[in-house]
């Protein structure tokens, strides 16, 4: 096997370079979906040379002009290229008090389609995201952020490895906005990177983050291959996989975290309905207990205090002209009925239950239109969620208790995949530490 074949490869990142672009910290940024107006202009503000230019470009033509930028930073040896390796990326935090550390293998990774079964979503995506970072690849020719996977737990000498090589010292090491420290470490080892090679070559990847950006790549690759074919109709000789020659554009950055990682945290992702009718709002008070048994709250802080006691199975409710109150689905016949052939892991979870019973029964807000953005946005924040409906800036709220990596894996194993942005896992991969080009 050819070190192209491989389906895990080291590459030649592009890094940024201290002594002509900056502090790290002030170089790197959270992904392209947590950047609101506000962060984009402080993110610019912050340094000329900060990767939102490449992520989030605010020009007429975003792709273009981060294309260019990136094109201007790699001639003038603002980014500069590593030799080729894996690198350990380790993100150490603090969580409600307790302290936190999450390793995960940043690699190139072969591009498989979901049906091998090799490479499992959890969740759907939006149309609109695909395209946009589908543009964006096109442009730069880069994987600008990672996609994060998960993959089983156990194999004793990746273990191992990844323990001797988290003593090393950082090459790379800046702490973002949030307090988190972000280390990276180089693995160019011939023989380390076999051990890598070897042991995550069999493992089934769950991807964790960054579907948008895994489906683009394979539309990407879908593209590049059949422009291939249009301009040379005579097959060529194949060495990979699907007929046709492995290229840069068959691999994909990601960041590979084990399953058992005890820095794997989950965080809900509650639904704010930013605008809903008179008639909506109605429909909500006269239909919310026919199916479900609802506790109001005189404030809530009480609420949120009881949500986060009984955990699963609960669903906060925040519509304005009502009390804030706690509902609970009694009888899962319901979720049997209304989605008589969805797999009974995806209709057990509160964040299906929310979509189908509330959301689309109650309210009228179909699957397809949160596909398409509708009127809702998601936080992980509670607090500002509540305050934007008890200021009219927004007409309800909904919080949901975080599914577990266990769910996750069981919707994933059953083939199935959950609603949108069902899942917040916490921190976020930050951009900026290591981009991989494809040229």
């Amino acid at each position: 096997m050819t070190q192209l074949e491989a389906r895990i490869q080291p590459f030649a990142a592009l890094i940024f370079n201290s002594e002509r672009s900056g502090r790290l910290e002030e170089l790197i940024a959270p992904p392209y979906d947590l950047i609101d107006e506000a962060r984009q202009e402080h993110l610019y503000a912050r340094n000329p040379n900060n990767v939102v230019r490449l992520e989030l470009n605010r020009d007429p033509d975003p792709y273009l002009s981060a294309a260019a930028t990136m094109a201007r930073w790699i001639a003038n040896g603002t980014l500069e290229r590593t030799r080729p390796a894996i690198f350990l990326y380790t993100q150490t935090f603090e969580l409600d008090g307790k302290n936190f550390s999450r390793n995960g293998w940043v690699v190139r990774i072969r591009l498989e389609e979901f049906a091998s079964g090799r490479v499992l979503p959890h969740e759907r995506t939006f149309p609109k995201a695909r395209e946009d970072r589908l543009r964006l690849l096109a442009a730069t020719r880069a994987n600008i952020s990672s996609v994060f996977g998960l993959y089983p737990s156990g194999n004793k000498e990746l273990e191992a490895l990844m323990a001797e090589v988290a003593n090393r010292p950082p090459a790379l090491e800046a702490a973002d906005d949030l307090g988190i420290l972000n280390e990276v470490r180089v693995v160019d080892s011939a023989a380390e990177i076999k051990i890598i090679q070897r042991a995550l070559e069999p493992m089934r990847v769950l991807i964790a983050d960054g579907h948008h950006r895994y489906e683009t790549a394979l539309e990407y690759r879908r593209r590049t291959r059949q422009a291939l074919v249009e301009a040379a109709p005579e097959p060529s000789p194949s060495s990979g996989s699907e007929g046709c020659a492995l290229r840069s554009e068959d691999y994909v950055m990601m960041t590979l975290v084990a399953f058992d990682d005890p820095g794997l945290v989950i965080l809900p992702t509650h639904r704010v309905i930013r605008h809903l009718s008179g008639e909506q709002v109605k429909a909500y008070e006269s239909h919310i207990r026919e199916k479900f048994a609802v506790e109001e709250f005189d404030d809530t802080d009480a609420m949120l205090a009881q949500l986060r006691s009984r955990g699963r199975g609960h669903i906060g409710a925040a519509v304005k002209g009502n009390r804030p109150s706690i509902v609970n689905l009694g009888n899962q016949d319901y979720m049997s009925r209304a989605l008589l052939h969805a797999h009974e892991e995806v209709r057990r979870l509160d964040v299906a239950v929310l979509h189908t019973l509330i959301l689309d029964e109650i309210l009228g807000i179909t699957s397809e239109m949160v596909r398409r953005g509708a009127d809702i946005s998601y936080t992980i924040d509670a607090y500002a969620a509540l305050a934007g409906v008890a200021s009219g800036a927004a007409a309800a709220a909904f919080l949901l208790c975080p599914p577990t990596v266990y769910d996750v894996e069981q919707v994933s194993d059953a083939g199935a995949t959950m609603p949108e942005k069902s899942t917040y896992f916490y921190p976020k991969l930050q951009t900026g530490l290591l981009i991989n080009p494809l040229d």
